[in-house]
């Protein structure tokens, strides 16, 4: 069933957007600007949109770690690390003051599968008056594990430091790299750091990447061994992305659910998530609102159309 949906917002702007009324279901779950959009073989095919479109820059949050990610094992496909090696190899600057058995003797693979046994102090530095992801690194660097290392623990402490694992390796800032690596190949803008609060300051390529529905969707298209398309990583290295080390939940800097794999973000008022389908669209949700109160529902319902799609 296809459905037209028109509204006034309160400035008096009109919105006006078409879709299906499986992607209208999961607009309603947002609020504020908005937009939920259906890709395969780089190509929209549907979008439905509040006050938004395909091509509105958006906070990914979360989802940032998976470019991050596809960073670090880009550089290990490159033979410029070594993700066996512990961290403090490559951030001995960073790890000066560590302790025996601390964070920084752990393997690269433990910090892109969330499994160092550190939570998250990102609001830990903020409250601390820390003003960038480097100053949160330089932190992090001094405490240690507060949990049971090598079991999923999910924390943007590990990909604040991934992030500077990135720019000691490259010599480049993060959008440097990433513009390098992973957008200028996909032949798409990719988007930038969002540095502009407190909050987003010090997150670096944990969840500070700023972007579009579009250009996220060529990323995941890139990450899916079994799509055509243009890929980042050569096949042995993909493959190695998508295996699980730790948790089936969380396989380097990707989301696993029922078969289906992406990733999910808040931060502040934004909500986002993508989801890879099994028969290869690409499901995405943006938003700048508070609603809904996780993300993970934004998932699930995106989760749920695919299924759909393959029923039919």
């Amino acid at each position: 069933m296809v459905c037209a949906i028109s509204a006034f917002i309160q400035s008096g702007s009109l919105v006006h957007a078409e879709g299906n009324s499986e992607l209208s279901a999961v607009l309603a779950l947002t609020s504020g600007r908005s937009v939920v959009v259906e890709m395969k073989n780089g190509k929209v095919d549907e979008q439905i949109g509040r006050n938004a479109d395909a091509n509105t820059y958006f906070s990914l949050a979360s989802i940032s770690k998976t470019l991050t990610a596809t960073l670090v094992l880009k550089l290990a496909e490159q033979k410029k690390i070594n993700l066996d090696s512990p961290i403090e190899t490559y951030l001995p600057e960073v790890f000066v003051e560590a302790k025996e058995d601390a964070l920084g003797e752990q393997p690269i693979w433990a910090f892109l599968n969330h499994a160092t046994g550190m939570s998250s102090h990102n609001f830990t530095a903020v409250t601390a008056g820390k003003t960038s992801y480097r100053q949160y690194a330089e932190l992090v660097g001094t405490l240690t594990p507060s949990s049971q290392v090598g079991r999923y623990l999910y924390s943007n402490d590990n990909y604040v430091l991934l992030t500077m694992l990135i720019e000691k390796v490259t010599r480049l800032n993060f959008e440097s790299a990433a513009w390098r690596m992973v957008w200028q190949p996909l032949g798409v803008p990719g988007g930038y750091l969002n540095t502009t609060s407190h909050a987003t300051q010090v997150l670096g390529g944990s969840g500070a990447w700023m972007s579009s529905a579009h250009d996220i969707g060529f990323l995941f298209n890139a990450l899916n061994p079994s799509a055509p398309g243009q890929k980042i990583l050569s096949s042995p290295w993909l493959q190695k992305m998508h295996e699980t080390r730790y948790s089936s939940e969380y396989r380097n800097g990707l989301r696993y659910l029922r078969g289906r794999w992406g990733h999910t973000g808040s931060l502040a008022r934004a909500r986002s998530a993508v989801v890879v389908g099994k028969g290869g669209s690409i499901y995405i949700v943006l938003s700048e609102g508070a609603s809904p109160s996780s993300s993970d529902k934004l998932f699930d319902a995106l989760a749920a159309i695919d299924s759909k799609r393959k029923v039919k």
